[in-house]
């Protein structure tokens, strides 16, 4: 993919980040925007999400001595979560301007400010020095990639030697008609989706050893279908902030995605991988 075609994926997704999606976002999803991990058959999604923050963290042995890059930050939940309880310092990016200045808002309020500094940055080409970071973080961001192996490319050249990159992402499963690619793809402004396999191969092909891999598909659905409910039941609310149109948009669409995820042809995994000591 050529450099225009990236930066063309990279606008369509910025403005589908700042455009009417920043208002159902917020009052909808709140400041953490992310699939969730439920604790128990009860657990609800706010805190099966902040489940699935721990189960990450947990996995990549933080300490405040690690120093974290978080790609595609959202509104900043995750680096807050991370801040507070691991005291690390982190560098969280996005491309969306409207996100991050929610996200640099709530940092102030929690007094976290002097451990999170928040950037505009685009993960295909990353500003950071080589051997930068102990640790890469991203939750369901690369689905928005143009060229997905760059970007796990230049996640690797950030790492220090020993250094972990930690991700969750959206999947499309291999198979999966692309009539239903075309679809699940629109309600996201998603170039592409992988499956589980081919980032395994990718990481591989990069010489990080992967240390672990946890296939979350059966979240899916609950996340979306929770999602869609709350959009149903703040239909009012929302339309003081979106038009109508928008609003069945959005229904209709993650109606889609609940019935593609309970069809096999939607997933969500785990990734934790380790650059090499040399």
């Amino acid at each position: 993919m050529t450099n225009r075609d990236t930066q063309s994926v990279v606008s369509s997704t910025k403005a589908y980040y700042d455009g009417p999606a920043d208002q159902i976002y917020r009052t909808i999803w709140g400041d953490n925007i992310h699939l969730g991990v439920p604790c128990s058959d009860k657990c609800p999604h706010p805190e099966a999400m902040e489940h699935t923050n721990e189960i990450m963290a947990q996995a990549v042995h933080l300490s405040p001595n690690a120093r974290v890059l978080d790609l595609g930050c959202g509104y900043g939940s995750t680096a807050r979560y991370l801040a507070k309880n691991y005291g690390c310092p982190i560098t969280a990016t996005n491309i969306s301007e409207n996100e991050l200045e929610l996200a640099w808002e709530r940092t102030l309020e929690a007094g976290l400010d002097e451990l999170i500094e928040y950037e505009y940055g685009d993960f295909h080409d990353l500003i950071y020095a080589d051997d930068s970071f102990q640790v890469v973080w991203s939750q369901e961001a690369f689905l928005h990639a143009a060229d997905k192996s760059k970007v796990l490319s230049e996640c690797r050249r950030v790492l220090v030697p020993g250094g972990t990159l930690a991700f969750t992402d959206i999947l499309v499963r291999s198979g999966t008609p692309e009539a239903d690619r075309t679809r699940i793809y629109d309600r996201v402004k998603s170039p592409d989706m992988w499956d589980l396999s081919d980032y395994q191969q990718a990481l591989e092909g990069l010489g990080l050893e992967i240390n672990r891999t946890e296939d979350w598909s059966e979240h899916v659905a609950r996340s979306y279908g929770w999602v869609r409910k709350q959009v149903l039941k703040n239909r009012d609310k929302l339309l003081r902030l979106v038009d109508a149109g928008t609003i069945d948009g959005t229904v209709d669409a993650l109606g889609f995605w609940v019935e593609a995820a309970n069809a096999g042809k939607i997933g969500w995994a785990l990734f934790i991988a380790q650059k090499p000591q040399t």
